[in-house]
């Protein structure tokens, strides 16, 4: 049993989990707030896992034909003229072929929230990079209005590119991306360290030290969107989003040994 002002959890012979009980020294101490994302595994985990429980925002594998987030927090994606290809980087992944073509997740707090973290990872395997946005951050579902940045796509002339937010645009360039083929992609933020682009586990640039001036409120993010720099041609895989700056170590991991 562990009681404190925040929660209240109760085990009784390591059967019975009951949140929110009454308290045994005080019969009138109930737990008063909210609870969410309750799992339970009978093993103990380490270190590794329980950091990667409480930073991991979403992941989204495609690997099921769904937009299903496999990561502790399940916060499921909606979309629109998007398929899967079978020939995905890890197993299957998801393809934006026309128009129009994009998926959301929403309800993405710490993205809303000044100088917090966030690292963001995901295999890109375009058919054109001719312009084109991969990763789009907002505060509304259309975002073509109040607080809305492109984090992650291309330029005209075919370069990846990442953007931040300081009150103006906090931008850094990396190499023109190969057409039809797999390209890992990682944009990270922290205060410290400012904003970082890798590709393919280098090390391609980053920014001087600077505080993310986020949304405010839940921000939604749009894969393949063409809300700003044009629609995204070409497939996706193994999308991740940290609430934390990922270390050299953990990037080239994801590089190394992307999970299916």
């Amino acid at each position: 049993m562990r009681k404190d002002s925040s929660y209240y959890i109760r085990v009784y012979h390591f059967s019975n989990l009951i949140f929110g009980g009454r308290g045994l020294n005080s019969e009138n101490s109930y737990f008063d707030g909210c609870l969410d994302s309750i799992s339970y595994v009978n093993r103990a985990k380490n270190a590794a896992e329980i950091l990667r429980d409480a930073t991991l925002v979403a992941f989204l594998s495609f690997d099921s034909s769904t937009l299903i987030d496999s990561g502790p927090l399940k916060i499921n994606g909606i979309g629109t003229n998007y398929a899967f290809t079978s020939a995905g980087r890890v197993s299957k992944a998801l393809t934006l072929s026309t128009s129009n073509s994009y998926v959301q997740i929403s309800g993405l707090r710490r993205l809303g929230t000044s100088g917090w973290p966030y690292s963001i990872s995901i295999w890109v395997n375009p058919t054109s990079a001719t312009g084109g946005t991969i990763v789009h951050l907002s505060k509304t579902t259309s975002g073509a209005s109040g607080w809305a940045i492109p984090m992650i796509g291309f330029t005209s002339s075919g370069r990846i590119a990442i953007h931040s937010w300081n009150g103006q645009s906090v931008s850094l360039t990396g190499p023109i991306i190969p057409v039809k083929k797999w390209t890992h992609i990682v944009a990270t933020y922290s205060p410290t360290n400012g904003q970082r682009l890798y590709v393919n586990n280098a090390l391609i640039g980053s920014s001087t030290a600077f505080t993310f001036s986020a949304g405010g409120a839940p921000m939604i993010i749009t894969l393949g969107s063409s809300i700003q720099t044009g629609q995204f041609y070409g497939s996706l895989d193994e999308f991740y989003v940290y609430a934390r700056e990922l270390t050299q170590s953990e990037i080239s991991d994801l590089y190394n040994n992307p999970m299916s």
